[in-house]
């Protein structure tokens, strides 16, 4: 039999397998999205909620009317960059319940970790683990991809 792993040493492997998992729940969610149509979707939203804007400020009647007429394809559009959105969900959502399921077909879900906490150590079943850090890491993710959208250069 194999000796003991120290807790640590438990931890790090648990949180590997959780944020391994996790990506590649990222990752589908990625691959079936198509981001240059979202992107450009975006920007013609963008660019038509500026004229609009300015037609207003300008109370430029016959620009106002062209604009209106638009709104439907504005619409549209807006509509399909949230199929986009939710076609990436969907993805990413069938492979979390995917990854869920083959780590409890392989008996791994209910495998107890022992995880650092600012008490000391805490027993976690990996299924909660797996949850709570897919949940908060999502959001930290999202953060992190803006910031870096944001200071990269155009």
């Amino acid at each position: 039999m194999l000796p003991e792993a120290p807790l640590w040493l438990k931890a790090v492997l648990a949180t590997a397998v959780v944020y391994a998992s996790f990506s590649a729940v990222r990752l589908a969610g990625w691959l079936v999205t198509d981001r240059g149509k979202v992107r450009r979707v975006e920007e013609e939203v963008r660019a038509w909620e500026e004229r609009r804007r300015r037609a207003l400020e300008a109370r430029d009647v016959k620009l106002l009317e062209r604009l209106r007429r638009e709104q439907r394809r504005i619409e549209r559009l807006k509509r399909e960059a949230e199929l986009e959105r939710m076609k990436a969900w969907a993805a990413a959502f069938v492979a979390w319940f995917a990854i869920l399921h083959f780590l409890g077909a392989t008996g791994n879900l209910a495998l107890e970790i022992v995880l650092p906490a600012p008490w000391g150590y805490v027993r976690s079943p990996l299924a909660t683990w797996f949850i709570v850090s897919s949940l908060w890491s999502n959001a930290l993710l999202e953060r992190l991809a803006s910031l870096l959208r944001l200071a990269r250069p155009k």
